[in-house]
């Protein structure tokens, strides 16, 4: 990740840039501002709204421990956490807040003060969220995990309104150079057969709120080298370790009844 951080950033890029807007293809927030004498009064919305994706994300590789996450894998957090809200779909209310932070905004772009200013930030906030919504949230960059190094990331995000919590995963399926929303836990309904096999070792087992653990399979055996397996955070409880591919489809793996050793429903892991 260290090496031929911009090839792999170019790279990467492709696969995400396309389909994202009319101003996806800018992936610096500088180019983008710098481009704002073309921008028409039509196409504000998506141009201001990539420029706040942008910032945030550049913001967040500034700290030391995330120096080593690929820029595109923050900037796509970023836009998960703040969904584009499109002035058509705001109140009255919200359409004249976005109309008086745009004046603001237009002076910045204009003449080109869009570096380091604080003023500019609250009235970028307010354009792209005038409401302060569901999607108002903060990221604290201290939460950011590197779960499994260059493939699997935790980010933890607080919805500043409702003082909620939530945590996301995103994955690098470095075959295809895509970057996926995945969510690490078994989904109950669309996975009915790892559940019946659960129930059947460990009949009230819960699953933790905590980021889990996650290691990939044995390098040196081919049928288990494209696994990841994961296993819950400790609660001195019972606990499983379970095994995906694509984080759709899971295979429990071992489990153990609390005080117990663990047991292989396959076979032990090493």
């Amino acid at each position: 990740m260290r090496r031929n951080l911009t090839v792999l950033f170019a790279l990467l890029s492709i696969s995400f840039a396309f389909g994202q807007g009319k101003y996806g293809k800018y992936l610096n927030s500088k180019k983008l501002a710098l481009s704002y004498k073309s921008v028409k009064d039509v196409d504000k919305d998506d141009y201001y709204q990539q420029f706040y994706w942008l910032v945030k994300a550049e913001q967040l590789k500034t700290y030391p421990h995330l120096k080593d996450i690929k820029p595109i894998v923050l900037y796509e957090f970023v836009k998960k956490v703040n969904p584009q809200n499109p002035t058509k779909k705001l109140d009255e209310r919200g359409k004249e807040l976005r109309a008086t932070a745009e004046l603001s905004l237009n002076q910045y772009f204009k003449n080109k003060k869009f570096e380091n200013n604080s003023v500019l930030m609250y009235n970028l906030e307010t354009y792209v969220d005038p409401s302060k919504g569901q999607f108002y949230t903060k990221v604290d960059p201290e939460k950011i995990k590197e779960l499994v190094p260059k493939e699997l990331f935790a980010f933890n995000s607080l919805n500043r309104n409702l003082g909620e919590e939530k945590t996301y995963y995103l994955w690098i399926d470095k075959k295809k150079d895509d970057l996926n929303i995945v969510d690490i836990i078994p989904n109950e309904k669309e996975d009915k057969d790892f559940y019946v096999r659960l129930k059947q070792y460990l009949p009230s087992y819960k699953f933790s709120k905590y980021v889990p653990s996650v290691k990939k399979g044995n390098k040196s055996d081919k049928t288990d080298i494209d696994y990841y397996y994961i296993m819950p955070f400790e609660q001195n409880t019972d606990n499983i370790e379970y095994k995906t591919k694509d984080f759709k489809t899971y295979i429990l793996s071992q489990y153990r009844k609390a005080g117990n050793e663990w047991k292989g429903v396959e076979k032990p892991r090493k």
